[in-house]
């Protein structure tokens, strides 16, 4: 469980190097009709949100959202968010427990699913879902003329294999 929650808080400081990174143009929107760059921060926020809620009711509602939020458009504010969470995670001993998940599955029509998990599952999941949005984010970042570090955005596994590609190579 600990290897675990160091990993959220390692994606949590990578997710502060993208605001930092990005403070230009992280409220802008963007030239294509998806999210910006403050939209997926906030994204990833809500799922930590959700998740740390649900250690306290029991229920992790993945629908909850706080969109159109200053998140979204001050860097600040994403800033403070994740600050806190790291917090959270420093200093909570967190242990394996069931709950409910929910969340929506259709595109078409209003349909949420609920489900049971652990802390060990949605833990993983937080890392996955928050990387994924930070590539998304760092890749939506070049577009507007902005250089984002090369590890922002990178899966544990593609980090693996390029470690073991420089020692074959080395």
């Amino acid at each position: 469980m600990k290897a675990l929650c160091n990993a959220n808080i390692d994606v949590l400081k990578q997710l502060q190097d993208l605001i930092a990174h990005t403070s230009q143009a992280y409220g802008k929107d963007p030239a294509s009709p998806h999210a910006g760059i403050g939209q997926h921060v906030r994204h990833v926020l809500d799922h930590y949100r959700a998740f740390t809620m649900g250690l306290q009711t029991g229920v992790v509602d993945y629908n909850l959202r706080q969109r159109q939020c200053p998140e979204e458009t001050q860097p600040e504010a994403a800033l403070a968010t994740t600050g806190q969470l790291i917090s959270f995670f420093e200093s909570n001993l967190l242990s394996n427990f069931s709950f409910t998940v929910i969340s929506e599955i259709s595109l078409h029509v209003e349909h949420s699913t609920t489900m049971d998990s652990t802390t060990e599952r949605e833990l993983l999941y937080l890392i996955n879902h928050s990387i994924h949005h930070m590539a998304y984010a760092s890749l939506l970042a070049s577009t507007q003329g902005v250089t984002v570090p090369r590890h922002i955005g990178l899966a544990p596994g593609t980090a693996t294999y390029e470690r073991q590609q420089e020692l074959k190579h080395a």
